[in-house]
C-alpha cells in the first residue's frame, strides 16, 4: 500500500473472478483472457448517482463493476483510482516496477463496459474498428475499460500511421505490435546499411515488429527479404502495410519463434533484440525484455543459416550495461564462445528528451562466422 498526504491510503485486494468467454477462437493476441460473457457480468452498475471516488474505492477492493454511464465518466473513475492509489515509489525499478504497474492495471480492469456488434455500447465512446477485427465471432460481451482505452489508442495509431524518416513514409502498426518511437538505432542501422557492400540476394529480419528494418532492407535493394516474428499480430501488421504499398516490396513475412521456420541461408541476418533482461508476460514484452536463453538460441540458429561471407547484424544498446552491470553482455558472451568474430561495432548517443541527458548509446554489432572469416 502506498500512502501520500493527498491519498486516501487505499488497500488493494485480489480482483474477484467472473466467468470468461471460452468459446472465442484466438487468432491474434488480444485481451481475450478478460473477455466476459454478457450474462455473467458484474452485478453492480455504475452511474452518476455516486461520485467517481466511491466507485474507485470499490475497484481498489477488488470488485467488478458495470459501467452504464458515459465513456468520460468511466475515465473519471479510473483517474480517481490512480489518484487514490497514490504515486508509484521512485525506488521501484525493473521487475518490481512492472509488477506494481501490473497490480494497478488488474484493479482497474474491474470496470467493465459492454460491447455489442463491434461497438462500445455506452454514450461518448468513439468507434473502434479493431473490435470487429479481433472479436468478429462474438456479438455481445464485456471488456475492461482499460482494454477499451488501449484498443482506442491502437486503432488511432493504426489509422493515422507512424512516420519513419528512414523509410520516407509511414507504417501503420496494428494492435499488439511493437513500433519504435525513438529512431537513433534505425538511423545508425541505416548508416551502416548504406555502406554495406556485400551480396544482396537474401536477408532475414528476425523479430520484425512493425517491419521497419525489413522495409529498410528492401529499400536498400535486397532481392528477397524474409521477416519473421513470434507475435502473430506483428505478422498481420506487416502484411497490412505491404498491402498498402503501390509497388509491393520484396518482403515475405511469417510467424516464427526466432529462426525456427527458416530453411534457406541468407546473406544478412538482422536482429533488433530486446535490450533488457526481464520477465515476458505477453507478446509485446518479447520486443522489450529477453529471457535467459534468447541470445543463445538466436546464435545457435543463425550460425547454420549464413551464406559464405554472410553477416549477422544486431541492433542493440548499452542500456543493459547501464541498468544491469552485473549481467554478462549477451553479444560479447557469444564472441567468447568462438563461433563468430566481430567485424564492426558502431555506436551513437541517444538524443536527450525533455531536457534530460542520458548516457545511453545505440549500437550496431556486425558479426561473421569464424569459418567464413578463416576462408576469407
Amino acid at each position: 500500500m502506498i500512502v501520500t498526504s493527498r491519498s486516501p491510503g487505499w488497500s488493494a485486494s485480489p480482483i474477484a473472478t467472473l466467468t470468461p468467454l471460452t468459446c472465442v477462437e484466438i487468432k491474434f493476441w488480444a485481451p481475450h483472457h478478460r473477455l466476459v460473457a454478457f450474462h455473467t457480468a458484474a452485478r453492480h452498475a455504475v452511474d452518476r448517482r455516486r461520485d467517481p471516488d466511491h466507485y474507485a474505492r470499490r475497484l481498489a477492493q477488488g470488485e467488478w463493476l458495470r459501467l452504464v454511464d458515459t465513456y468520460g465518466y468511466g475515465a473519471d473513475i479510473l483517474d480517481a483510482l490512480n489518484y487514490g492509489l497514490g504515486p508509484i515509489s521512485d525506488s521501484l525499478t525493473g521487475d518490481p516496477l512492472r509488477q506494481e504497474r501490473r497490480r494497478r492495471r488488474t484493479l482497474a480492469a474491474g470496470l467493465l463496459v459492454p460491447v455489442e456488434r463491434g461497438a462500445v455500447a455506452i454514450r461518448g465512446a468513439d468507434p473502434i474498428l479493431l473490435l470487429n477485427d479481433l472479436y468478429r465471432d462474438v456479438d455481445r460481451f464485456w471488456l475492461p475499460l482499460v482494454d477499451i482505452q488501449a484498443l482506442r489508442t491502437a486503432d488511432r495509431r493504426f489509422r493515422q500511421g507512424v512516420p519513419y524518416s528512414v523509410l520516407g513514409h509511414a507504417l501503420h502498426p496494428w494492435y499488439g505490435t511493437y513500433a519504435p518511437k525513438r529512431t537513433e538505432h534505425l538511423e545508425l542501422f541505416g548508416t551502416w546499411l548504406s555502406a554495406y557492400g556485400g551480396l544482396k540476394d537474401t536477408a532475414i529480419d528476425v523479430g520484425t515488429g512493425c517491419g521497419v528494418l525489413a522495409f529498410m532492407l528492401a529499400r536498400a535493394g535486397f532481392a528477397d527479404v524474409r521477416a519473421v516474428d513470434v507475435n502473430p499480430n506483428a505478422v498481420e501488421s506487416v502484411r497490412r502495410d505491404l498491402a498498402r504499398q503501390a509497388e509491393r516490396p520484396a518482403i515475405r513475412v511469417r510467424t516464427s519463434n526466432l529462426l525456427e521456420v527458416v530453411r534457406q541461408p541468407a546473406d544478412l541476418i538482422v536482429f533488433n533484440p530486446p535490450w533488457i533482461a526481464g520477465i515476458v508476460d505477453d507478446p509485446l514484452d518479447t520486443a522489450l525484455f529477453y529471457d535467459d536463453d534468447l541470445f543463445e538460441r538466436f546464435f545457435d540458429e543463425s550460425s547454420g543459416l549464413l551464406n559464405p561471407q554472410g553477416k549477422v547484424v544486431l541492433v542493440f544498446s548499452n542500456v543493459l550495461t547501464l541498468l544491469r552491470p552485473d549481467l554478462p553482455h549477451p553479444i560479447e558472451a557469444e564472441l567468447e564462445r568462438g563461433r563468430f568474430v566481430l567485424d564492426t561495432h558502431l555506436t551513437r548517443r541517444v538524443r536527450a528528451t525533455r531536457g534530460r541527458k542520458t548516457r545511453e548509446k545505440v549500437e550496431i554489432w556486425v558479426l561473421s562466422s569464424v569459418e567464413a572469416d578463416a576462408d576469407h
